[in-house]
């Protein structure tokens, strides 16, 4: 087998067990790799009746066919499970330095099940893997533990660690790799805690790639390495980070301000945007394995009550959720807050969010001293969201803590009334820090995704904003961002390509200056799967009706594919204020073309099986 290794390990933490898993090469080409390849097992060995946080749960990583090659953008992998958070298909990806060195290991990913009997840790030494004791970790934060499994293993091993939020299983911790890059979504911190599973350690060593057509894929590194290095966008992304254009989508009614009360402040915007991190507090840039963007911000806060040491700063989506989301524009806040996140191993996403929320509720009186234990929530007071509110939701501790540890959604509804409504969420999973009403796409594609609000589950975050055009398949369309026109079928054409990304394992940035028929002949050199466009876009559905499929045994119909109400009212200032989503039109022409169920959310048995989904389709449409 070419670019893939053909070996997932399966690993039992109860028992202790090591097998592996040998998977037809079919399987690999009809699946892509990543969050595809990981779907597919999902499907073949999950217990759907298994709570997300109990043992009988997998827990599953993988890594796309492209994964150590030396070229930008393709150092991810995905992670798969249960969302504690959502109940639905959960998915994350990471970039960094392990997925690389999982490959360079001889696996294509592992899968997890069981729960150790005391805090562990898997090692990964030369191929052999062993569970060792992680006591001494426990309780630790992340850029603690990992500077302890460092010493014990060399500077050049590399770790997947969870914090203190994914010991006590709050239901959106995340997992970083090397304390800066995250699998940041749908609390997969959580469950690895759930079965007591405080690590992955990979200890240095160097295998080897085999690859379906080696000479081509150094000749397209050599090709594609300075076009991606070049293009404006990577530029960008080098100078300023992921925040760098965060004052120009401020006009375009993109970031959200004060729990998506309004969409545009000229002030805060200047205040958090790339630039101005880079002017005020960046030291130096950081990088994935191989990638010459380097969109990474390390930083320095020399004094005041937000100080900080030197190391990660924050991306675009920490700067919004702890900024304007919160009614803030102290950047110095927004950086500790990031820092204090990911040392205790929580999505800065719902747990901004979260927050903002609550503000919102404390406003409006729905949510009481008495139920916040007398700690008060106001707009902008960052001292005591980084101080006090941050490591008590980490540790699920006091009323306040406790409350929101459990995410928007679940918070909302156990203060009841009418505090639902203006949360920002989709299945669960709190928005992303991108306004679809500055982008009504944006409507549609974070209800139609599988794991709740997502901007990168499709592509079409990107499509819409014309950051990528694809020709030869139809995809010319010169969008108008507040319409609805022409929404849907870039959904559609957006799914696929998103599924591809994820399953292929490409860096959405990276990827942004590449054509398809480059991913085509990237993907066949590397593992020779023989695609052209036609049959990878085809993979690509493929995949994305699966996890439909996946999320409709979990319980989720065609009504789940929507927005709170927050989400879907006219905003007030800005160029998009007063201006109509027309969601219905949006999501009824989608399932039209996808030829979904307009109950069921999935789609049609004949759709399925000219897949290749037929048991799918036998499990989603019995008797017919």
């Amino acid at each position: 087998m070419n670019g893939n290794t053909g070996r997932i390990a399966d690993i039992n933490l109860t028992t202790g067990a090591v097998e592996i898993l040998e998977l037809p090469e079919e399987t690999y080409r009809d699946f892509i790799g990543g969050s595809g390849l990981a779907a597919k097992v999902f499907w073949d060995r999950a217990d759907f009746s298994a709570d997300p946080l109990s043992p009988e749960a997998l827990f599953i990583l993988m890594n796309g066919p492209l994964t150590g090659i030396k070229l930008s953008g393709v150092s991810r992998m995905n992670a798969t499970a249960r969302s504690p958070l959502t109940g639905g298909l959960a998915e994350s990806s990471c970039g960094g330095y392990f997925p690389p060195a999982l490959r360079l290991a001889g696996y294509d990913g592992l899968v997890i099940s069981g729960k150790a009997e005391k805090p562990s840790y898997l090692l990964i030494d030369k191929g052999a893997l062993s569970i060792e004791d992680a006591g001494s970790l426990w309780g630790k934060g992340i850029l603690e533990a990992t500077a302890d499994l460092r010493e014990a293993y060399g500077k050049k091993s590399t770790s997947l660690v969870i914090g203190p939020a994914g010991e006590k299983m709050v239901p959106f911790a995340c997992i970083l790799n090397e304390a800066h890059h995250a699998f940041g979504r749908c609390g997969m911190g959580a469950v690895m805690g759930s079965k007591n599973l405080k690590a992955f350690v990979m200890k240095p060593g160097r295998g080897d790639l085999s690859l379906a057509d080696p000479e081509r894929i150094k000749s397209l590194i050599k090709e594609l390495t300075p076009r991606i290095k070049d293009y404006l966008i990577s530029q960008v992304l080098h100078d300023f980070g992921t925040a760098g254009n965060l004052e120009g989508h401020m006009y375009e009614g993109d970031v959200p301000i004060r729990n998506w009360t309004s969409n545009f402040d000229e002030v805060m915007g200047d205040a958090l945007t790339g630039s101005t991190l880079s002017e005020r507090f960046l030291k130096k840039t950081a990088t994935c394995a191989y990638c010459a963007v380097a969109c990474k911000r390390i930083v320095r806060i020399d004094e005041g009550p937000f100080a900080l040491a030197e190391g990660p700063g924050p991306e675009y989506e920490t700067v919004a959720a702890f900024g304007s989301l919160q009614g803030s524009s102290d950047l110095a806040a927004v950086c500790k807050a990031g820092r204090v996140c990911n040392d205790l191993g929580m999505d800065t996403i719902s747990a901004g969010a979260t927050i903002a929320w609550g503000m919102e509720a404390y406003e409006k009186g729905h949510l009481t001293d008495e139920q916040t234990g007398g700690i008060p929530l106001r707009w902008g007071d960052m001292e005591t969201v980084v101080n006090r509110v941050l490591p008590m939701m980490a540790a699920r501790s006091g009323k306040l803590g406790e409350l929101l540890s459990m995410g928007s959604a679940r918070a909302a509804r156990a203060i009841g009334g009418n505090s639902l409504e203006y949360t920002a969420q989709s299945k669960g999973l709190e928005a992303p820090m991108h306004d679809p009403r500055g982008g009504h796409g944006h409507a549609l594609s974070y209800s139609v995704s599988t794991r709740g609000a997502c901007h990168v589950q499709t592509a079409m975050h990107f499509m819409e904003t014309g950051a990528c055009n694809y020709p030869e398949i139809g995809f010319e369309f010169d969008l108008e961002p507040l319409t609805h026109e022409k929404k849907a079928e870039t959904t559609v054409l957006a799914a696929a390509i998103g599924a591809i990304e994820n399953s292929a394992c490409l860096c959405q940035f990276a990827d942004r200056s590449l054509t398809l028929p480059e991913i085509v002949e990237l993907i066949n050199a590397a593992a020779g799967y023989g695609y052209d466009i036609a049959s990878m876009m085809e993979a690509g559905w493929r995949v994305f009706h699966l996890k439909r499929c996946i999320n409709y045994r979990f319980g989720f119909s065609a009504s789940d594919d929507d927005l709170t109400p927050r989400l879907k009212e006219p905003a007030c200032d800005g160029d998009s204020a007063g201006i109509e989503i027309l969601f219905d039109e949006m999501k009824d022409r989608f399932y039209e073309l996808m030829e979904f169920d307009s109950v069921k959310g999935v789609a049609s048995r004949n759709k399925l099986e000219s897949l290749g989904l037929t048991e799918e389709a036998d499990r989603v449409w019995p008797g017919r």
